[in-house]
């Protein structure tokens, strides 16, 4: 690895790290405000509160307009809370009332990893894409999980084979919008 790309690595980790504590900590404030309500959502209802707040960002773009006042980064943060709590939610096989913070930092750190290995791989060609595009790819695996909670709704015994792949598209997911986060702070069109 080049010293040049050693940098930039370093410099997503880095990005990673604040991103993710700054969400850890919203939960953490959220929790204060509200106790535990989260929990009241079932795990594909969460899967819609994922699916509602990209499609903000994305009719936000489309339409170069933001009359809700949350910014884009605001909204793209609050989707990764949900997204942990939505990872957090495969996990448990029975209801749940209060949340699990360590499980959730934990949960976080495992991401982190799992960004160490495709950024090295893929070479961070995810700096080449826009906003736009990463909030696409973002909807794009939503719409996939979203099909995969109603076969599973279906058939029980499909579980064992789609929450394997809706983890990684949760994963996949967290890392796209803290992709579109870092893209925001450099100075990039959030509406491109």
């Amino acid at each position: 690895m080049t010293k040049n790309k050693q940098k930039e690595y370093i410099d997503t980790i880095y990005w990673f790290d604040e991103i993710v504590g700054h969400c850890l900590l919203i939960i953490e404030a959220k929790k204060k405000e509200y106790g535990s309500s989260v929990c009241r959502y079932r795990p594909s209802s969460i899967t819609d509160r994922i699916l509602t707040k990209l499609s903000r960002v994305r009719s936000v773009q489309e339409k170069k307009v933001n009359k809700v006042g949350e910014s884009i980064e605001e909204t793209l943060t609050h989707t990764i809370n949900y997204v942990l709590f939505r990872i957090w939610r495969l996990e448990e096989k029975k209801n749940v009332r209060v949340i699990n913070s360590k499980r959730i930092n934990e949960i976080a750190i495992s991401i982190r990893e799992m960004l160490e290995k495709k950024n090295h791989d893929y070479g961070e060609s995810w700096k080449k894409m826009r906003v736009s595009s990463i909030v696409d790819e973002a909807l794009v695996k939503v719409d996939r999980i979203i099909q995969m909670e109603k076969a599973i709704k279906k058939d029980e015994k499909l579980a064992k084979k789609y929450n394997p792949k809706i983890l990684d598209s949760l994963f996949d997911i967290t890392n796209y919008l803290i992709f579109a986060i870092i893209h925001i702070n450099e100075g990039k069109d959030e509406m491109q």
